[in-house]
């Protein structure tokens, strides 16, 4: 990809706003509450900010590496606290040293004494950068799901249709017989507890890594399955597959809206919005008769 001289300047710009206001934020906060000169506690702010954009790109390498958007929810939640610890730890150590080089030993302290504010901003900084890098992993996920919807949608339907007709062979010799393969109710191991789902409660059930999420009305099961399963033992009169990631029930669709050039947005009786490829939007169509 080429770059002209004026495309890098542009990509570092939000960086460099948010160093300068970053900077100018922090002293003006702290130097009330500080004997530091208001100079040197500017120039020690430039350089905290710098550290978190060096902490952040490094988040940035280490969180979609290690896949963390396809961890279940507890282990996401462990992984990204540990995390956490790992960067305030960091961001805490390195302040505590530039402050002791800005402003000097006789000063350690006062500057002992903010460890904790410092930490505190270190873990409010952390929040807002995983949100930004989640969101973007998410967002990648999508692309590179459509980009491959394409690809792998006639295969898909291919495998579907052969796994129909080895699990349906009642289903064209007697009319009005239960059909062979077809699910009616989904039980869920939960803890202790065996949840059954009622078929036609579920609103649509979602990919997650490996395991689905299977959602009716508020509540959402994890249970470990393919989605390759379900598209092919759930009523096909019934279920859309209408992304590589979604599998909705069609009479819990509320309405359809145009998003994103060719895309649609499906908004579900439940509340819940879902994006619809095109191909899977193509399906949904001939399904609904339109």
């Amino acid at each position: 990809m080429k770059l002209s001289l004026f495309s890098i300047p542009v990509r570092l710009l939000p960086v460099v706003l948010f160093c300068i206001t970053y900077a100018v934020l922090h002293a003006l906060a702290f130097h009330p509450i500080v004997t530091f000169p208001f100079v040197i506690l500017l120039l020690k702010s430039a350089a905290d900010s710098l550290i978190f954009v060096g902490l952040g790109m490094l988040s940035a390498i280490i969180i979609p590496s290690s896949n963390y958007v396809k961890l279940d929810l507890f282990q996401r939640f462990i992984n990204y606290s540990a995390l956490g610890l790992l960067y305030i730890c960091i961001w805490t150590g390195l302040n505590f040293l530039l402050s002791l080089l800005f402003f000097g030993k006789e000063h350690g302290t006062e500057i002992r004494s903010l460890i904790s504010i410092t930490a505190f901003i270190g873990l409010f900084m952390y929040v807002i950068q995983m949100q930004v890098i989640h969101f973007q992993m998410l967002h990648k996920k999508d692309e590179d799901e459509d980009e491959n919807d394409n690809d792998n949608h006639h295969e898909n339907d291919s495998d579907v249709h052969h796994q129909l007709a080895g699990s349906l062979p009642l289903h064209e010799k007697n009319n009005g017989n239960e059909e062979e393969g077809i699910l009616e109710r989904i039980a869920v191991k939960t803890g202790q507890k065996i949840h059954v789902i009622l078929v036609p409660d579920i609103v649509y059930i979602q990919s997650d890594g490996d395991y689905v999420q299977i959602v009716t009305g508020q509540s959402r099961y994890l249970k470990e399955e393919t989605m390759k399963y379900f598209e092919a033992s759930l009523p096909r009169t019934k279920f859309v597959r209408v992304h590589r990631s979604y599998i909705v029930n069609v009479e819990k669709i509320l309405r359809i809206e145009l998003y994103e050039k060719q895309n649609q947005m499906l908004t579900l009786k439940n509340g819940d919005q879902i994006r619809a490829s095109v191909s899977g939007y193509k399906e949904l169509r001939a399904k609904l008769n339109l």
